[in-house]
């Protein structure tokens, strides 16, 4: 008998269709996907606000050549009222981070430290080289905000995109996670789910950063 490691939360995607829209992301979404990201990022989330990161630092060519490229993956969601994003999680096969080619400016200080971070929250996983295609997933942006309803769209966002990763035969999906609304939609989507890496403390600060890894694909019991 096979089972999923995935809890089924069609119920609230059906819920919150009474208002919003719910699609896959595309390029024509890219910059509303930046100015998005970045208020979600520099207004809640306390690791970016510790670095002192600006709206100047994430809004860069840079930046949204990255979202495109995450768009064409295929595997990211947003929700929408009207035509207004909203609310999106983006995703990517981690194998393909090879293919990420930039030429411009340097990163600013900030970005530089994110960059850092992120690369120990992936651990072994940030050498990618040797890594199949659908072996690993990577949630690597999510947009939660404070607000109870708006996390739901977030987590709705989020399931949407795990569950098409499952669907295309995703083995794992690994998520960096540092804001206690993308822990909890992680908490709530996966059945069974490890955390991989932890942060506590930040220049000083105490904070709560971990990466989180779920296997996707179905299991024989």
């Amino acid at each position: 008998m096979e089972i999923s490691n995935i809890n089924d939360l069609s119920e609230l995607i059906k819920e919150k269709q009474k208002v919003y829209t719910f699609r896959k992301l595309e390029l024509k979404d890219a910059k509303d996907i930046q100015l998005l990201m970045t208020k979600s990022l520099v207004s809640d989330n306390e690791g970016m606000k510790i670095l002192q990161v600006t709206e100047e630092d994430l809004n860069t060519e840079f930046n949204l050549k990255q979202y495109q490229w995450i768009i064409q993956e295929n595997l990211s969601f947003g929700a929408f009222n009207g035509n207004q994003l909203v609310s999106a999680c983006l995703t990517y096969d981690l194998s393909s981070n090879n293919d990420l080619y930039y030429e411009g400016p340097e990163p600013s200080e900030a970005m530089s430290e994110i960059q850092e971070l992120v690369g120990f929250l992936l651990g072994e996983y940030s050498y990618t080289k040797s890594m199949e295609e659908k072996e690993i997933a990577y949630l690597s942006h999510l947009a939660t905000k404070a607000d109870h309803f708006k996390k739901h769209l977030a987590l709705s966002c989020a399931y949407l995109s795990v569950e098409e990763c499952r669907k295309l035969g995703f083995i794992q999906m690994i998520c960096k996670a540092s804001h206690i609304g993308t822990q909890k939609s992680i908490s709530k989507i996966f059945k069974k789910f490890e955390k991989f890496k932890e942060i506590n403390e930040l220049k000083g600060q105490p904070v709560d950063i971990v990466s989180l890894i779920g296997t996707l694909s179905q299991q024989q019991i």
